[in-house]
């Protein structure tokens, strides 16, 4: 049986809130996704697609809060790319936000519901819809590879927030109970801030999160 083949990923954080950005391809094809392009991230995004000979195929958003949808603009803009997002958050692609910041607003034309999948190349990513730190907050797990880009859902030690607009203790208890349960443990976590890790090293907390019902302290 042949292996499918490899894929690249290069990430950097953007804006004061160090959001991670993505850039995904398999190393063949052309087309290529950017996952969370966040303030100031479109020039040097577009700078590596260039460098790599890609072209945007989508620009998709975790959810959105304005630290993962800043540069949504200028980027869909500059790479006549389409826009993908949940639906329970595309309200929030207007811009509007309590920080003081002006953001161009966007609008998606593609959705990222659960069941539904994205096809960059030979990657399939299954799209997760996993609420809790916002109503539309999804992540993309791509079996054969062994990678979920977790959005703010899991991050290498914790978990996202749910005291932020959209957030609910409860769909975060089931998100991540779910994780543990359908979620291979060797597989890779791309997260949205900070660096990665894998649902191998998170399983115990995320076992104990599942068994208690609720959210509680990560640790050892």
């Amino acid at each position: 049986m042949s292996q499918p083949a490899t894929h690249r990923i290069e990430v950097a954080a953007f804006g004061p809130w160090e959001a991670n950005a993505y850039l995904v391809w398999d190393g063949r094809s052309a087309d290529a996704l950017v996952l969370d392009p966040g303030m100031g991230a479109a020039r040097p995004l577009m700078g590596r697609v260039a460098a790599n000979g890609l072209r945007l195929h989508v620009v998709a958003n975790s959810h959105g809060h304005i630290d993962h949808i800043f540069d949504n603009g200028p980027l869909v803009r500059a790479s006549h790319a389409p826009l993908a997002i949940h639906p329970d958050d595309a309200y929030r692609l207007e811009g509007r936000n309590s920080y003081g910041f002006e953001i161009e607003p966007s609008v998606a034309t593609q959705d990222l519901r659960e069941g539904e999948q994205l096809l960059i190349g030979d990657l399939v990513l299954d799209i997760l819809h996993t609420p809790g730190h916002t109503e539309g907050s999804v992540c993309m797990y791509e079996e054969r590879r062994g990678l979920l880009l977790s959005g703010d859902v899991l991050f290498a030690g914790t978990f996202g927030r749910t005291d932020l607009p959209g957030g609910n203790d409860e769909q975060m208890v089931a998100s991540l109970a779910r994780l543990a349960r359908d979620i291979p443990a060797a597989v890779r976590v791309l997260p949205g801030h900070g660096p990665e890790t894998t649902v191998e090293r998170e399983l115990p907390w995320l076992r104990r999160v599942a068994a208690a019902g609720r959210l509680i302290v990560p640790g050892p």
